[in-house]
């Protein structure tokens, strides 16, 4: 009688892996992974639910929303969120707007009664906190810049320092340069992208009299020439100001017109857009197309990309929508927006319809997921469009409660939302007060015992499970032999609510106490897998309606393989 081998999977945290060679993927990796965790110390679990910050929406809904950024603004006893969109270029034309909230509602800011602050780049407004000052740039465009303080009712306009400067023995004040981007730095302000004096400077950083950011001497700026035309970002890093252009990166060390120094990073990579870099923990994000994710420390330029490149190589991203990609930085992780063909359709998306969200702090190369917003109105019983999220910041109100938000592009459902608040299992949407359900997945890599020419019988698989505190159905499906598209069969997890051990939403990720469970409690014994010679699983779920609620969490710490093997026959 043949012996019955046992093979399983504790760890989960290589993340998601697009590269299409079977034999690439580690055995903690995930050709497809989404609406799921990447927990550090093995599992997968689901996501926290998207949820509305303010009651009323930014916009009205179903109107212009264009939403390009937003800021932190720390304001002395009534910490501001800012909000930025951006103008729009096709007709019929539009300026962007700033908006401002406290937490609540938002409004929006003003030069005078009734008078909207224009934005007139359609990248947004630029902003830099100075003391409790907050420095507006507007774009190029716009014949003046804005600097607000917290508690005023309108914004102080900014004269334009050209063609009127500032000379060192005089200083001055109320001038700034018009300018897409502006950054306080080194005790200056900073603007790059400028119009001076009627001409445009696309390549041209400029900087302010030290400690004087509204004074501005002719003679202080750099025109980077290389790396294509316009400085499209500006980022600090370890004391030192990065320079993106749209195929190089700049490092500009020192800390005055004397000690300056323009370091070329790389002349092969860059960003388009300016949500397309973000300072992270010891280091600055970017994104390249069609190279893609970098990062950039002390020890210089590292590619993330390599197992995402496929689904540019495959063109499952949609190439005319490079401006909806974002990066944001909250909560530790990073959070990458794009229009991409999730479920391989042949059909890019016209919109931003999902995250990678990558956790630098999982295994020695990080790791990647995939969120996308609920795709199912419970109430209506209708399935709805997936989006993405753009353009995050963490901020903490005058409380110093912290949160973690994002922006929702969807023009019917206007709203900053806030993310990883775990206790919540289901997103709001735009369907009035309704719920929207998540759709959850995780896909196992292939499982052959490192015998991929030798047929297996499978016996009944075993799962532990994480605990439930509703009663939820997850579907596995089973896939033989590298073929992924045809299910051989499937079968139905029923998880019940235990009154012991861990239950999901009492120990919180990320969290030094992440609950436990009694083992035994969690061994689900699965369906039996059939003869092959490898296995594939996929996880589907909540799927059921056993107690009339859906979008339930769940998650999973172990799978366990038990088979035999079988003579390897000439002819198999």
């Amino acid at each position: 009688m043949a012996q019955i081998l046992f093979d399983q999977v504790r760890d989960f945290t290589g993340g998601v892996n697009y590269r299409a060679d079977q034999f690439q993927l580690a055995k903690n990796e995930s050709p497809f992974i989404l609406n799921l965790e990447v927990d550090p110390r093995g599992g997968v679990f689901s996501r926290a639910g998207y949820k509305k910050k303010h009651t009323n929406s930014v916009v009205t809904a179903g109107t212009t929303w264009l939403p390009k950024g937003l800021y932190n603004y720390e304001a002395s006893g009534a910490p501001q969120i800012m909000l930025t969109t951006g103008r729009k270029t096709s007709a019929p034309t539009a300026d962007g707007k700033v908006y401002y909230s406290s937490g609540s509602n938002f409004s929006v800011l003003q030069s005078a009664l009734s008078t909207d602050v224009a934005v007139k780049s359609p990248n947004g407004a630029s902003f830099a906190q100075w003391e409790n000052l907050l420095y507006i740039a507007l774009g190029k465009d716009q014949t003046q810049m804005v600097k607000w303080e917290q508690g005023n009712t309108y914004t102080t306009a900014l004269t334009a320092s050209s063609p009127t400067w500032q000379p060192y023995d005089t200083g001055g004040s109320g001038y700034m340069p018009r300018a897409e981007l502006v950054v306080a730095h080194a005790n200056k302000l900073f603007v790059a992208n400028t119009y001076e004096d009627g001409v445009e400077y696309p390549n041209r950083i400029r900087w302010s009299h030290e400690n004087l950011p509204e004074a501005w001497y002719q003679q202080d700026y750099i025109d980077i020439i290389a790396g294509g035309e316009g400085i499209r970002g500006l980022q600090i890093l370890d004391g030192q100001l990065v320079i993106f252009k749209p195929k190089a990166v700049y490092l500009l060390m020192g800390y005055d017109a004397d000690s300056f120094q323009l370091v070329e990073l790389t002349t092969t990579v860059g960003i388009d857009f300016p949500q397309q870099a973000v300072a992270g923990n010891n280091g600055v994000y970017f994104f390249d197309y069609p190279l893609g994710l970098f990062f950039i420390d002390r020890n210089g330029i590292r590619n993330l990309f390599d197992r995402l490149k496929p689904i540019i190589d495959n063109d499952q991203v949609n190439s005319s929508l490079l401006n909806t990609i974002t990066l944001s930085y909250i909560n530790d992780r990073l959070w990458m927006s794009m229009p991409f063909d999730i479920f391989d359709t042949g059909s890019n998306p016209n919109y931003v319809n999902c995250n990678f969200v990558f956790d630098p702090s999982i295994g020695p190369q990080g790791a990647f997921t995939l969120f996308q917003s609920a795709t199912y109105d419970e109430d209506t019983d209708q399935d709805i469009d997936g989006w993405g999220l753009v353009s995050g910041i963490d901020w903490k109100d005058s409380t110093d409660s912290a949160w973690h938000l994002m922006i929702m592009p969807d023009e019917d459902f206007p709203y900053v939302m806030y993310v990883d608040e775990y206790s919540n299992v289901q997103d709001d949407i735009a369907s009035g007060n309704d719920d929207g359900d998540i759709a959850t997945y995780y896909r196992t890599s292939w499982f052959y015992d490192d015998r991929y020419v030798q047929d297996k019988t499978f016996v009944k698989s075993l799962y532990v499970v994480k605990g439930v505190d509703e009663e939820t159905q997850i579907r596995i499906n089973v896939y033989h032999d590298f073929n992924s598209e045809d299910q051989v069969t499937s079968s139905t997890l029923a998880l019940i609510p235990q009154s012991t051990g861990g239950i999901y939403g009492t120990g919180i990720y990320g969290t030094s106490i992440y609950g436990t469970s009694q083992l035994r409690e969690g061994i689900q014994i699965g369906g039996r897998l059939k003869t092959a010679k490898a296995v594939q699983l996929e996880f589907v779920g909540p799927t059921g309606d056993l107690t009339n609620t859906t979008g339930r969490a769940w998650g999973i710490n172990s799978i366990a393989f038990k088979f035999k093997r079988r003579k390897i026959r000439s002819n198999k």
